[in-house]
């Protein structure tokens, strides 16, 4: 049921401001690009300012703007969707993805040498 994820953005300053939920657009084919065209508009010195462009992108991208959220950053949330939890470090210029099958956790980087808006 759905195809869930949670995205948070980092800048290396700190922890994450909130957390984007994802019902219906949590696979890394849909995710990546999103993040990609969002990046040059994405500050990449602040991170709450980067989740507000980034939830924009989605926004834009999603038809209607539907099962698209934002909550408060959390370890909770981080567990039981379906493509687990996308980490965007924008002083890496990395997409790392986390997910937990039964008991392990498991991570990937889906996509590194991102430029993230430097204004």
């Amino acid at each position: 049921m759905g195809n869930r994820a949670t995205i948070e953005v980092t800048d290396g300053h700190g922890p994450a401001p909130a957390y984007i939920y994802l019902h219906w657009h949590g696979d890394p084919e849909a995710v990546v690009p999103v993040v990609k065209q969002a990046a040059a508009r994405m500050r990449k010195t602040d991170a709450a300012y980067a989740t507000a462009r980034l939830v924009g992108e989605f926004h834009n991208q999603i038809e209607g703007g539907l099962s698209l959220g934002v909550t408060e950053a959390g370890a909770e949330w981080r567990e039981g969707w379906n493509n687990g939890h996308y980490i965007i470090d924008m002083s890496a210029g990395t997409i790392e993805r986390q997910w937990q099958d039964d008991e392990t956790i498991s991570a990937r980087v889906e996509a590194e040498g991102i430029e993230f808006g430097g204004f």
